[in-house]
């Protein structure tokens, strides 16, 4: 089903849209795990197991989880706010290294080893976005995931991870919005987050 959703400029209505779409999104994922339990089949693959990768989008066009699995690609908005749902709904284990057996080359997301320890079932996330505007005024934006775990905050970039970094021509690209190393640390120069 499309429902197209217009809005005035507004940074907050806009990030309350994409934290809506990532607790759909963990209810999408709690439901099929549910009935994949009680089924014994698989349940449906975590975003980065998925086989989905970054397109930029000539609109903007936002996909629950089952969507954006039909669709095999999607923009930041749609694969931010899917990590965020896998994080709420599936805890720690939405962090475990992509290959166990090799775990000096694949630790985990940030935070693996503490959630793990705490059995945490879900982990506070929500989308958040980085931009180069100025307050009030529409601009380009780009939206990662921001989660905490006992206390310290970690930011995923889907978007980066899922093949962004690799399109010189991504506007997220371009205009340096995208996580890299040093902005992890501190905040990289004339880029804000913006939260709610």
């Amino acid at each position: 089903m499309e429902i197209a959703v217009r809005l005035a400029f507004d940074e907050g209505g806009c990030l309350r849209l994409l934290k809506w779409l990532a607790r759909e999104d963990a209810r999408i994922f709690r439901i099929y795990d549910r009935r994949a339990r009680k089924k014994g089949e698989p349940s449906l693959p975590g975003l980065y197991e998925s086989g989905v990768w970054y397109e930029p989008e000539k609109g903007e066009i936002w996909s629950d989880y089952i969507v954006l699995l039909m669709e095999r690609h999607e923009d930041c908005d749609a694969l931010a706010a899917a990590r965020a749902g896998e994080l709420i709904a599936r805890g720690y284990k939405a962090l475990k290294p992509r290959n166990p057996q090799e775990p000096i080359r694949f630790p985990g997301d940030g935070g693996y080893e503490i959630a793990k320890r705490l059995k945490l079932q879900s982990i506070p996330a929500e989308p958040m976005l980085t931009t180069k505007t100025q307050n009030g005024k529409p601009g380009l934006y780009h939206v990662i995931v921001r989660y905490k775990i006992a206390g310290k905050v970690y930011y995923d970039d889907p978007s980066a991870r899922l093949g962004m970094l690799g399109d010189p021509d991504s506007p997220e690209v371009k205009n340096n919005l995208s996580i890299t190393p040093g902005m992890l640390s501190g905040e990289a120069s004339g880029v804000r987050r913006v939260t709610l």
